[in-house]
């Protein structure tokens, strides 16, 4: 059986979303111009501040938490 909303469990999802959003802010206006080195470089960056922003253990650690509430719910929504 599979919950209706996978965000809920799938936290990684949380995770990509948080990197999608700053490697968008942080492209160069000559994106084509950016060799593999720079764009690196950018990933580097956009990792070290999302790793200073956000909670990315409690993140990594709370997957286990969420699958035994959608257990014990029995596959409903969970609320938080």
């Amino acid at each position: 059986m599979q919950p209706g909303h996978l965000q809920e469990v799938m936290l990684h999802e949380t995770a990509v979303s948080w990197l999608r959003v700053r490697l968008e802010r942080s492209l160069p206006k000559r994106c084509w111009e950016e060799t593999p080195e720079a764009f690196a470089a950018r990933l580097r960056q956009c990792c070290a501040q999302i790793n200073a922003e956000h909670d990315v253990e409690g993140l990594c650690r709370a997957f286990p938490k969420r699958i035994q509430k959608l257990k014990d719910g029995k596959g409903k929504r969970l609320t938080e």
